[in-house]
């Protein structure tokens, strides 16, 4: 029996999930382990780069199926107790997955485990959050300045939440999951109705509802580029591309009218959020190139929000965010 299945899934990322093959071996030091990589259709070689490794299975999917069915793939039919959902983006110095599982087996009541994440210049990636809620989205709408306070370190805003500490979270991204199997009482981790994104909040809370907590891991570091397959599908459109599926998560999880509620404080932040540019802009402070753009941005998520606020979760997408579909099948 393995002590531990690490998953990871590919979409045309070969050089850096070689990078991250090749740290594994000593980040699961003293650990049995077997590790599959899923590549979803690459054309730059993934599934190659993966089966180049004796010691990696390598399967390949006809067709892009998405991030959560491939992890699903990669991480079924194991008798291991613990399974890893690794991204390829990922390089895990040496015994960190050892010391996640350590982790895992010292606290009886977590499900899961994540690490603190690095930035490519050492610096913390903020990776751990609060649970959507209107506390929450109305906290995201104050001043900037307010973030650095009391509020930022409550509610965890971006950049304001201590990950040098380890403890308990909300839920934690998704680039490295040290899940135990038993908490998962016989699912699949993560919930395909998404093609990708909301997966990692939505099994955080599906544990949660079951008696598990969400653990991060602060002694133990990883560095992590950060969305380099999303940022090749969607580009610009990358954050549009998150949210509709937490809006979706929000509506299954809360009921119709909270979402809605939940549109509506998204929408008034940003009303609030243009009030504040078209002043700075009136007063023609320094910047104003920099105000006129982040105005045009908040004016499209204008639109996005009160979409979703008139018709609901599954308003669709702005057409701007339409123009690159979700990429399918491999090329050539």
């Amino acid at each position: 029996m393995v002590d531990v299945r690490i998953g990871i899934v590919s979409w045309n990322t070969a050089e850096l999930l070689g990078r991250c093959l090749d740290a594994l071996p000593a980040a699961f030091e003293g650990l049995d382990v077997e590790v599959v990589v899923v590549d979803n259709a690459s054309s730059d070689g993934s599934a190659d780069e993966a089966a180049a490794r004796p010691w990696v299975e390598t399967v390949r999917n006809n067709e892009n199926l998405g991030y959560a069915r491939a992890m699903n793939q990669a991480l079924a039919g194991t008798d291991a107790d613990v399974v890893v959902a690794l991204n390829p983006d990922t390089e895990p110095p040496p015994r960190s997955i050892t010391g996640l599982v350590a982790a895992l087996a010292e606290h009886p009541r977590v499900g899961l485990v994540a690490p603190r994440l690095l930035n490519a210049d050492g610096t913390v990636q903020h990776s751990v959050y609060r649970f959507p809620s209107l506390r929450v989205a109305a906290a995201v709408g104050l001043p900037e300045p307010l973030h650095r306070g009391p509020v930022g370190r409550r509610f965890w805003l971006e950049g304001h939440h201590d990950h040098a500490r380890s403890g308990p979270v909300d839920w934690a991204i998704g680039a490295v999951h040290c899940i135990r199997v038993s908490a998962l009482r016989g699912e699949p981790p993560y919930d395909e109705r998404w093609f990708m994104y909301v997966e990692d909040l939505d099994l955080c809370w599906r544990l949660r509802q079951a008696g598990w907590a969400t653990w991060l891991a602060a002694d133990v570091s990883v560095p992590h580029v950060g969305n380099a397959a999303g940022d090749q599908a969607w580009g610009a459109d990358r954050t549009a591309r998150w949210l509709h599926p937490t809006y979706q998560w929000y509506e299954a999880t809360n009921g119709p009218v909270a979402v809605r509620l939940w549109a509506a404080m998204n929408t008034l932040v940003v009303v609030i959020k243009l009030g504040f540019a078209a002043i700075a802009l009136g007063l023609r402070l320094p910047g104003s190139e920099r105000r006129r753009t982040r105005a045009r941005a908040l004016r499209s998520w204008l639109r996005f929000h009160g979409r979703k606020l008139i018709s609901g979760a599954d308003a669709p997408l702005l057409p701007s965010q339409e123009e690159r579909p979700v990429p399918q099948r491999r090329a050539g």
